[in-house]
């Protein structure tokens, strides 16, 4: 990947434009099949070997439908007429893995696609092509689908045919959720949330509920083909512990003179940066002015206000000042034009084990509008890894804080502003090799929630190169370049160019030792 290119530096506003839809080219056409009755006589077989899901007391089937080898995958008639597109896999850039589609089908869906291709076999257009050729000769075959082609997390964290319960993140059609519950609890699936499935155990979407669902292959099977209703499933998300702030520069004798500078808002009803962290204490110093006890919630009651991490505090102190070494190194009044709030969405000890990411955000978020009417700009500092990579594909984390920017979740309808981190690179992957080709590993890609479309993703670049007097070794990354620490986005085509900005995030030193 080149690396010569400079930043974008944005100077001035922008000019509103109106929306104008893209318009759309000519779609490309698979080519002509050999034979055309063989073909069509394939399909219409490996149709009947699925049978007809009314027969068989089955609201439909999910179908595993693979498109032929270097020919465009036409997929527009895969969702209609009782068939529900639910993800395209594209093909590989080898070829080695062909594109696939998995598409429910009801059952006036199988019925409707059986028609499709015995109207390929039989029928003409009036110009002389066959009905429906764009469709039936991209297809190279059809099968019921099994629980891997509803996966949407990566491959290895599928889970294992062991006989043993495992979590499942379970994407469910809003219109069946409930019912879906209700009778994969008589499979023998266990909800997290409890029996009533209220608020923290699901996340609701326009169109989907997700729940975690705990059980075995053979229990997530049997729900998925006599249930119907599933969407998809994925690796349950867990927050990762990088509780990766940095030490205290300052010694209590600086904070205590900077303590005497520090000017606070002039505005009257000034703007809030509402932290979604481990919470924020409230004896330090320099963060006490600008934090009233009040404006301190947690996702859940009964948590404590503290916090027992330290992450949040020190992110409390990056948001009032920055760098703060230069700013109590230059002994002038220190002006904030901001004040805090803190919404703890992570608890004490655990890693919130009965809750949905999205949910907790969802609840912390409504815990601080509930408390005061004002100007609020949320920042999170906590992302996981246990979905990397996911190549810039939603997951219900970002999901929700999509939908939270939006102002189509939450208890009051408003658009928020959410900054997001980029997340951290695993700094034991280095072994003085390139930094570069580390960072840029898919391994390393940005973490989510950051991968949101609505909200801002903050990366981070370095011009500290400037080694303190008498330390050993060279910084890692050059003046202006991509920070050590700093993940970014691996994905192409279908996803936002992420971070959205870079900031200042210091830089790594490379000693060496001889052996």
């Amino acid at each position: 990947m080149e690396r010569n290119r400079p930043h974008l530096i944005v100077n001035g506003l922008g000019q509103a434009v109106a929306f104008q839809a893209k318009g759309g080219g000519q779609t490309k056409r698979p080519s002509d099949v050999p034979n055309r009755r063989a073909h069509a006589q394939a399909l219409l077989r490996a149709i009947d070997e699925i049978g007809d899901p009314a027969e068989q007391g089955r609201p439909g089937v999910y179908l595993e439908i693979e498109a032929r080898p270097n020919q465009p995958f036409v997929t527009k008639s895969l969702d209609a007429s009782g068939l529900h597109l639910l993800r395209v896999d594209s093909a590989a850039e080898n070829e080695a893995t062909p594109a696939r589609a998995t598409v429910f089908a009801s059952p006036v869906g199988v019925a409707n696609l059986r028609k499709k291709v015995e109207a390929f076999q039989d029928e003409d257009t009036p110009k002389g092509r066959p009905k429906n050729a764009d469709l039936v000769q991209s297809i190279k075959a059809i099968v019921e689908a099994g629980l891997r082609a509803l996966w949407r997390s990566p491959s290895a964290k599928f889970p294992e045919d062991d006989g043993v319960s495992h979590p499942w993140e379970i994407w469910l059609d809003r219109t069946g959720a409930d019912r879906f519950i209700a009778h994969a609890r008589g499979l023998g699936i266990r909800f997290e949330g409890g029996e009533a499935q209220v608020e923290g155990g699901r996340l609701e979407f326009p169109e989907d509920v997700v729940v975690v669902g705990h059980g075995t292959h053979d229990q997530i099977a049997n729900a998925v083909r006599n249930l119907g209703t599933i969407k998809a499933l994925a690796a349950p998300t867990v927050l990762s512990d990088f509780f990766d702030g940095m030490p205290p520069e300052e010694q209590a004798a600086w904070a205590q003179a900077m303590q005497d500078l520090v000017q606070p808002p002039d505005a009257a009803d000034p703007r809030f940066i509402t932290l979604l962290d481990s919470g924020i204490s409230l004896n330090h110093p320099l963060i006490r002015p600008f934090l009233d006890p009040a404006d301190r919630h947690a996702a859940e009651p009964g948590w404590g206000l503290n916090d027992t991490h330290g992450h949040g505090t020190q992110l409390a102190g990056l948001s009032l000042y920055g760098d703060l070494l230069p700013v109590i190194q230059s002994n002038m009044p220190v002006h904030v034009g901001h004040r805090l709030e803190s919404a703890k969405i992570i608890a004490d000890a655990g890693q919130n084990p009965h809750h949905l990411l999205g949910a907790v955000v969802l609840k912390a978020v409504n815990s601080v509008e509930a408390n005061a009417e004002r100007g609020r700009t949320f920042t999170m500092a906590s992302t996981t890894d246990e979905d990397t990579p996911h190549d810039g594909a939603p997951t219900s984390w970002s999901s929700e804080i999509d939908q939270l920017t939006a102002g189509a979740s939450g208890n009051q309808q408003r658009h928020r502003l959410f900054v997001i981190s980029a997340g951290n690179t695993d700094q034991n992957r280095f072994r003085g090799a390139d930094y570069l080709s580390v960072c840029d590993d898919p391994d390393h890609e940005i973490e989510s929630p950051a991968q949101a479309w609505n909200s801002i993703c903050v990366g981070a670049h370095t011009e500290k190169v400037r080694m303190p007097a008498g330390m050993p070794g060279q910084a890692v990354a050059p003046l202006g370049d991509l920070a050590p620490s700093s993940r970014t986005a691996t994905w192409t085509k279908h996803w936002p160019i992420k971070p959205d900005v870079v900031m200042e995030g210091g830089n790594w030193v490379l000693i060496s030792v001889e052996t």
